[in-house]
């Protein structure tokens, strides 16, 4: 009887490790995002295009991109970026929700992305 009981208590208590572990593995939110993104410059401001983002306002120093704003749909002709801007995908286009025309886009690659000055602060 003892051995019996043993035996089903270990069982039980294999499993439900088993199962711990896959509903925990489950319920880890973690999402796929492509390491590759487009870098857009425009006059002076630089634009990171990732698959789900449109990352502007370059910070030199920290090397990072302050503001996002999130694509909707990526059409034939447009990328659409919530709120009803859109970027044409044929001529570099930034269109604004309200139509004005606010640039032209130029794809850059990472490493022409401005640097910090290594001379430091003058005064």
């Amino acid at each position: 009887m003892k051995n019996i009981f043993s035996s089903i208590s270990r069982f039980l208590f294999a499993y439900s490790k088993f199962i711990v572990m896959v509903t925990m593995i489950s319920t880890l939110s973690t999402v796929a995002h492509s390491s590759e993104a487009t870098y857009l410059e425009c006059n002076d401001r630089y634009y990171k295009l990732t698959g789900v983002y449109l990352e502007s306002n370059y910070n030199v120093r920290t090397k990072k991109f302050k503001n996002k704003q999130e694509v909707s749909t990526y059409g034939v002709n447009y990328i659409w970026l919530k709120y009803g801007s859109k970027i044409n995908r044929n001529s570099g286009e930034f269109i604004s929700s309200s139509g004005k025309k606010i640039c032209i886009l130029k794809k850059i690659s990472f490493l022409n992305l401005p640097i910090l000055n290594q001379e430091g602060k003058l005064f």
